[in-house]
């Protein structure tokens, strides 16, 4: 696909940055008049359906799509329509929340997402029993997910917005969204780039392994709403199946990155290094849930949370996303480029450090001297800098 349809995507992570800096600010200067929880709905449905979902639809359909005028011509269109689903999402969240219009929008892009699925599972161009698998697994989670945005009416009416019910219907989408449809659809991805000229070994135990991963470990969401105590067990085998999954991936992944094909520059490195790193730090903060009462703490630890949130939207999606943007061609390593990686490692890092020595404080009951508000949002200033230089990146480069 045509740059102009990367780009769209890193302009809406720009208007998702602005307004989680927005968030920041609240917390250091107050707005009385705007709403934080609206702003907040705002900037994670942005991020994950305007920057993250529209990225991966971009990346499936220059990978996986058949390369035909009426194909071509109905991916484009749907595009757009996705985008004006996103653009309405921008305009009504932050005035009014969840409302009619609000709902509309983000319905129409749900509708989308079917469309691209449906489309996509029939008419690929995939090559190998691998990608295939894969490809159709990334898929059927997207829509799996959904389930659990579907029930939030009926949870709602029968139960209210505070209800157990409810709590598990959102937790569902959002853990089938990261670990069913952008974890595996990351995963085609780089099984179809790194190896697509030399499969995996014993790919099934692999397969296997992982879907059991992802299932096994919506045991913990569950858990903080359920009192059910096999909940945790659950978990525990899931993250250490996941643990296992991802341990099984590296060296192939290492052996390959030797050979020398997929090296770029030390820019471009450092953000597989920082997905990798991110990897695992991510499944090592998992395996502090498999003990239910550390578990039920961490919960409470807001800043962890978000740490946490941005630990996978940030440091593994974000950073991938835009190595595979880079190594499609699609994002010329320029100074300004070079500037968005180290503006975004920058940020990345600061922010997370502060939201864990937040964390620490909280834990341990310790009154810290650290302004951690102020420092947050002048080191959040770094983030939208960061996605700035890319798209400057773009104009300098002259490709829309």
């Amino acid at each position: 696909m045509k740059p102009i349809y990367y780009i769209i995507p890193l302009f809406n992570f720009l208007v998702a940055a602005l307004f989680g800096l927005l968030l920041r600010s609240m917390y250091v200067y107050p707005i009385e008049e705007v709403s934080f929880l609206y702003i907040l709905h705002t900037h994670s449905h942005i991020a994950l359906l305007g920057w993250l979902y529209l990225l991966v639809y971009v990346l499936f359909v220059q990978k996986f799509g058949i390369r035909s005028p009426g194909e071509t011509k109905f991916y484009i269109r749907l595009f757009w329509v996705t985008q004006l689903s996103v653009i309405g999402m921008a305009s009504t969240f932050p005035f009014m929340g969840y409302a009619a219009p609000s709902i509309a929008f983000s319905t129409l892009h749900i509708i989308c997402s079917y469309l691209f699925v449906f489309h996509l599972w029939k008419h690929h161009t995939v090559s190998g029993t691998q990608q295939g698998v894969l490809l159709k697994t990334a898929l059927f989670f997207m829509v799996f997910s959904t389930l659990g945005v579907w029930c939030l009416g009926p949870a709602v009416g029968m139960m209210g917005k505070t209800s157990a019910f409810y709590h598990v219907c959102i937790q569902f989408f959002l853990h089938f969204q990261f670990d069913g449809w952008f974890l595996t659809a990351f995963l085609v991805i780089l099984f179809a780039t790194v190896f697509k000229r030399q499969p995996l070994r014993q790919f099934k135990l692999f397969y296997c392994i992982w879907i059991a991963s992802i299932i096994l470990t919506y045991g913990l969401p569950l858990s903080w709403y359920v009192e059910f105590p096999i909940f945790y067990y659950l978990n525990m085998i899931g993250v250490f199946l996941q643990l296992y999954a991802v341990g099984y991936l590296i060296k192939p992944i290492f052996s390959i990155f030797k050979q020398g094909d997929y090296q770029q520059g030390i820019f471009t490195d450092l953000l597989v290094l920082l997905a990798l790193s991110c990897v695992i730090i991510r499944i090592g903060t998992q395996l502090l849930s498999v003990s239910d009462t550390l578990s039920s703490q961490l919960q409470s630890l807001r800043s962890w949370i978000i740490g946490f949130i941005h630990l996978n939207m940030l440091g593994v999606f974000t950073a991938f996303g835009l190595w595979l943007m880079i190594k499609e061609h699609k994002l010329i390593v320029n100074t300004w480029t070079k500037l968005g990686i180290g503006f975004l490692i920058l940020g990345f890092l600061l922010t997370e450090s502060i939201l864990l020595q937040q964390g620490l404080q909280s834990f341990m009951s310790i009154n810290g001297n650290l302004n951690a508000p102020m420092l947050l949002f002048w080191s959040s200033v770094l983030l939208p800098i960061s996605i700035l230089c890319f798209l400057v990146s773009y104009l300098k480069s002259k490709k829309l």
